[in-house]
């Protein structure tokens, strides 16, 4: 059967809208939510007055090279957000249109300066993972007629004999099925007996917006756009839903939220995770034929089925990665020649023979992860693990469980404190540890017990605690909301990690350590760096600090040609770096910035041999995209085949899974 024909609507918010009264005390905040490829779903909760630029001075930082210091303000005033262009050598555009004076800021308009894109208040949820993310669309007008929506469990109880004995079969694949083929297993169960061409799965984490993670896409690069009433009616009431259309696209115009869709059924049925009642959800498109009920009744049982195997899934992935944090890793911080970093880190070795918690400060990137290792590896509990948990983001409930287990409930977990036992345990963001846990904490530190939930019997457990926050930690024990015998204990020594820029002379050898690495991992030579590369690299700011240029670091080795990582293989905001911070705001670097991204898109033709598909991937972008690009630029994709001899990428730049190594 022939899909049927796309339509297409365009909803603009409606101005009376509650939502659209914006208070700064107490009542919604307006947000802007990165809508570029790269950033998606960033956001940037706005304070009544934010400044805009790439200066560190700047309340939303801008990584683009074209954006100004200081570039734009946007300010409350009453009920409304206005936004103002601050003199900027590029000027700031709003639903693509350049500002002139002050012009007040309406829900959905898009803000783009540079290539950074931002959409105020857009009523969308990113829910990020290892699979592309989801996007979850409030307020959509969405038509609920014709929809079948019933328990799932109810669906899963009425399965025919003929789909009893389908879902034996996928049963005992599932059983025979060793961890790394368990998603191959049920997507091929559901294209053959389901017919599925789409396949998505949003599985319950312990972090990100919603509570879920993005866990699994088919086909890979397949993006689910969902609107919010069948994503809460699976999710939050467990029902199983086939739902009369598909969103196929989302873009924002003009001020409007602009939402096409087509007229063919989906299926969505929830996925048990047994923590707390928590669902995920299974979600299914066939372009071939329309679903039926049947269809709906049999994916009921089949997520009922499969969902213990992935719950067993993703177990084991954060065991794996906790052995994986367990092991001992070179620090690269050492590479370094810098005298503030060889302080820090010989201060950290003499402080490791102790048993006292390390409290450690520094700007995002700046290596936070990689002192605790470096402390971890030298101190008495060096065989033991070393654990690490990130808590901003995460419910009391989730901190509470990830940190104690749990005994005696719906089932036994196991904590990470009590896997920590004789190891050390790194806190990061311990801003966000609740009140209540904060006791618990303490007890841990003096007494050395800990209670897992839901039982009355104590562990003696033996831990070095190391923590990081990117809050004033003082002005929250005045303000009552951090214990202060619990700051005195955490924060006795103090370890401030200084940012990438005021250790510059670090910069030639780190990035060499980062690309010989990623070469090594990809399988490709490495001879090292132009010094007009380390001119550049030295030129650069770095706001993200040392995870940047590692992040950096790993597509320019997969650019590298014979080894040589030369002007070329920079990304076009660095290789402009040099230009346009030398000289100030006054240098727009357009021209550069063209002949820039033509030098880019050629590179990944001749690494992809001319195949457009391949390029788009290895270079973060949309097919559509590359090809309008290579349109622009007058490149043929034929006159880069045959041209690249060396090893084939088996990786994407930039996605190599390397373990990271610092905060």
């Amino acid at each position: 059967m022939a899909a049927r024909p796309q339509t297409r609507a365009v909803w603009p918010f409606p101005r009376s809208h509650a939502n659209y009264r914006y208070t700064h005390m107490g009542g919604l905040m307006a947000e802007l939510v990165a809508f570029r490829e790269d950033r998606l779903g960033f956001r940037f909760r706005l304070p009544e007055r934010a400044m805009l630029g790439r200066s560190a001075e700047c309340d939303l930082i801008l990584f683009d090279r074209s954006a100004s210091r200081r570039h734009a303000e946007i300010t409350l005033s009453g009920d409304t957000y206005f936004i103002e262009d601050l003199n900027s050598t590029n000027g700031t555009l709003v639903n693509d249109l350049p500002i002139s004076e002050k012009l007040p800021l309406k829900p959905f308009d898009c803000v783009k300066i540079g290539q950074e894109i931002y959409i105020f208040e857009p009523y969308l949820d990113v829910i990020t993972g290892p699979a592309p993310a989801a996007l979850i669309l409030n307020a959509v007008n969405e038509s609920q007629r014709h929809i079948l929506s019933i328990p799932a469990i109810e669906a899963a109880s009425s399965v025919s004999q003929a789909q009893a004995a389908y879902l034996v079969e996928l049963n005992h694949a599932l059983c025979q099925a060793v961890p790394e083929t368990v998603t191959k297993v049920l997507l091929d169960f559901l294209e053959s007996r389901l017919g599925a061409t789409s396949v998505s799965i949003l599985w319950p984490g312990d972090t990100g917006p919603l509570n879920q993670i993005s866990f699994l896409s088919f086909p890979p690069d397949k993006r689910l756009l969902l609107g919010n009433v069948p994503y809460r009616s699976v999710t939050e009431m467990g029902h199983a839903t086939l739902w009369p259309h598909i969103i196929t696209e989302l873009f924002f115009t003009s001020g409007n939220r602009n939402v096409e869709f087509s007229d063919h059924p989906c299926l969505l049925v929830p996925l048990y995770s047994g923590g707390g009642g928590r669902m995920g959800l299974l979600y299914l498109e066939n372009s071939n034929r329309a679903f039926e009920q049947s269809d709906l009744v049999l994916l009921s049982a089949v997520a009922m089925t499969v969902s213990p195997f992935l719950k067993n899934l993703t177990l084991q992935r954060q065991v794996d990665d906790g052995r994986r944090l367990a092991v001992a890793e070179p620090i690269t911080n050492l590479i370094g020649r810098d005298h503030q970093i060889k302080v820090i880190f010989s201060t950290a070795s003499h402080l490791a023979q102790g048993d006292k918690p390390i409290f450690i400060t520094g700007e995002l990137g700046t290596g936070k992860t990689s002192l605790a290792k470096h402390i971890h590896q030298q101190s008495p509990k060096r065989n033991g693990r070393f654990l690490e948990l990130t808590l901003s983001g995460m419910s009391q409930a989730q901190i509470e469980l990830a940190l104690f287990g749990q005994e005696g409930g719906e089932e036994n977990i196991v904590g990470l404190l009590h896997l920590a036992n004789n190891g050390t345990m790194f806190l990061r963001h311990i801003e966000n540890l609740p009140l209540s846990t904060q006791r618990n904490i303490l007890m841990a530190i003096e007494e050395g017990l800990i209670y897992p939930m839901d039982s009355r019997h104590s562990r003696l457990v033996s831990i070095r605690f190391i923590t990081s926050s990117q809050s004033n930690l003082q002005d929250m024990v005045e303000n009552g909301t951090f214990r202060e015998d619990l700051y005195f204990r955490l924060t006795g020594i103090n370890l401030a990690l200084p940012p990438l820029r005021e250790t510059r002379n670090d910069i030639e050898s780190l990035a060499h350590h980062y690309c010989a690495r990623t070469a090594k991992f990809l399988g490709l030579p490495f001879h090292g760096l132009d010094q007009s590369v380390i001119e550049c690299l030295r030129a650069y700011p770095w706001p993200g600090n040392i995870k940047e240029l590692m992040t950096e670091c790993e597509s320019m080795a997969g650019f590298s040609r014979d080894g040589h990582v030369v002007m070329d293989c920079l990304p076009v905001h660095i290789r402009l770096a040099a230009e346009v911070f030398n000289h100030g705001d006054n240098v727009t670097g357009d021209t550069l910035l063209g002949e820039a991204e033509r030098c880019y898109i050629g590179k990944g033709l001749s690494v992809s041999n001319g195949d457009t598909e391949t390029a788009a991937a290895i270079l973060g972008l949309n097919p559509e995209t590359l090809i309008r690009k290579i349109r622009i630029y007058g490149l043929d994709p034929l006159d880069f085949q045959a041209q690249y001899t060396g090893p084939t990428l088996s990786r994407i730049p930039g996605q190599t899974n390397l373990p990271s190594e610092v905060d």
